[in-house]
């Protein structure tokens, strides 16, 4: 059995893995006695099992071809595919909707977008609790696909990073099928039982802080994965204690290294050196401190207990809800508003939006452009002034980098401007087929960062996407899919020099 299973392609592993996953909300509702929406689960989970158990045989005479770009691809196919096994049930339990709503729900909880397709009147709670734990499912996914998959074809982040330079002598590209399979499960032997023990430890600081359990549950299984979901009729975090939680839990998705190492094993001292952690210090640091320097500096000849504990207030929502948006997760701390008093800015979104923009660390569950890259540009800038006043130097390769910083940089640069082109791309399709041009900006920018709530925060009408044409929906799923596997790694699978290979 287990042979059997080891030798099906990805997709129908995964799929078998969502089949199982279905009867988690199934039992769940059993023990609440909602029998139909318990049996809508457990059925639907029946027929991925059937399906995937058919598919089994007719391809158990097939042999594998392997290799990483046969994963590559796998994974291209789970994310356009899955999403329209895990929309049944939800399909089946809203009722009045379309399937393609909740095929779009689904895209934007395994992408860990965390698009909000649906008012939250419309779902019951095991709906909220599906789609959260959907998008923590996508998150274990894409830790597991960053070292089993992206590190071995060197994209994905891994294209200006050396820490696999001499691991896969190979590249990736001349793994078997053995080697492959071997690699994906020491990557889900080694990091799924920590995802899952950090979830669990999140869980119950929260529910520590007077949090209730199934909201709990879900915060920490959104905060894990990024998605920003959040439960029924909730807006923010409960209270200060659980925005403190959850910032400290914020830091696995800004460095690779706070988790794991190409190694396979933690080192504190590089962690304090990671450069992805110090720009993320930086900007989470500094950008709040920018918010309300003006009115602090106004406040300080005011000699008030209130007015102190206003500017605590302030700088913390700013602090926290920073850092939620910079690692794409998307929450917003109740003292929010006080930051933006204090502040003064009426449009703070295109703020967030920058920041979700630049992104978490590579090879997390955070979207956007990514740290590194950022960090990579950075030190060409800087290589370039130093030219321009001593030209005859010669430029230090960094021991975190390639050994040649400016193809580094060429690479990151490339990335950069493919993605500029798909922000335009996106913002002219959205705004010919549905929105106003600001809207399509802005929902541009969350889908290809996996910021789903950046449409909560923004200062426009808001966005009916159930009333939204076909072409409109199936194009917004395409942008998600296209920020979560990252647009250089679709050009890669593009390029006739990688199928010779």
């Amino acid at each position: 059995m287990q042979s059997a299973f080891s030798n099906l392609p990805l997709f129908l592993k995964l799929m078998c893995i969502a089949a199982l996953a279905m009867w988690v909300p199934a039992l769940v509702c059993l023990v609440a006695e909602q029998h139909y929406q318990s049996r809508t689960f457990f059925y639907s989970g029946m027929l991925g099992l059937t399906f995937v158990t058919i598919m089994g045989i007719t391809l158990s005479s097939r042999k594998s071809q392997g290799g990483g770009l046969s994963l590559l691809i796998d994974l291209g196919l789970v994310y356009f595919a899955l999403p329209a096994f895990l929309a049944l049930p939800v399909q089946q339990i809203i009722m009045n909707t379309s399937y393609l709503n909740a095929y779009l729900d689904m895209v934007g909880a395994l992408t860990t977008t965390g698009l909000r397709v649906f008012e939250d009147a419309r779902l019951p709670e095991v709906l909220h609790f599906w789609r959260a734990f959907v998008a923590w499912c996508g998150g274990a996914l894409i830790w597991i696909a960053a070292g089993a998959i992206f590190a071995p074809l060197n994209i994905g982040g891994y294209e200006v990073s050396a820490q696999t330079r001499h691991t896969y002598s190979a590249g990736g590209y001349g793994l078997n099928n053995t080697q492959t399979t071997h690699l994906l499960y020491r990557q889900t032997r080694e990091l799924f039982p920590v995802y899952l023990g950090l979830t669990l430890i999140l869980f119950i600081l929260l529910f520590v802080a007077q949090t209730p359990a199934g909201d709990a549950l879900i915060y920490a299984m959104s905060t894990m994965s990024t998605s920003g979901i959040l439960p029924a009729e909730s807006d923010t975090v409960v209270g200060f204690m659980g925005e403190a939680f959850v910032f400290a839990f914020l830091i696995f998705a800004l460095s690779r290294l706070s988790f794991t190492t190409d190694h396979g094993r933690l080192n504190f001292g590089g962690l304090r050196r990671d450069v992805e952690l110090r720009l993320a210090s930086v900007l989470i640091i500094g950008v709040p401190l920018l918010l309300f320097l003006r009115h602090w500096t106004v406040a300080l000849g005011i000699e008030s207990d209130n007015e102190l504990l206003s500017a605590l207030r302030a700088l913390w929502g700013a602090l926290f809800t920073v850092a939620s948006f910079l690692t794409t997760t998307g929450f917003i701390s109740e003292y929010w508003q006080d930051a933006q008093s204090w502040s003064g800015l009426d449009t703070p979104f295109v703020l967030l939006m920058g920041l979700a923009f630049i992104g978490g660390g590579f090879a997390t569950t955070a979207g956007g452009a990514k740290l590194l890259r950022v960090y990579v540009l950075y030190l060409s800038v800087r290589r370039e002034l130093d030219k321009m006043t001593y030209p005859s130097s010669v430029g230090q390769s960094r021991s975190h980098m390639r050994g040649d910083l400016r193809q580094g940089a060429n690479i990151a640069w490339v990335f950069f401007m493919i993605y500029v082109v798909a922000i335009a791309g996106f913002t002219v399709l959205f705004s010919a087929l549905h929105l106003d041009f600001e809207q399509a900006c802005v929902l541009v920018f969350a889908a290809l960062s996996n910021t789903g709530p950046l449409l909560d925060v923004m200062m426009l009408p808001e966005i009916d996407l159930i009333a939204a044409p076909v072409l409109f929906k199936l194009s917004l799923a395409l942008a998600m899919i296209l920020g979560r596997l990252e647009i250089l790694v679709v050009i890669a699978l593009l390029s006739p020099s990688l199928w010779r290979r």
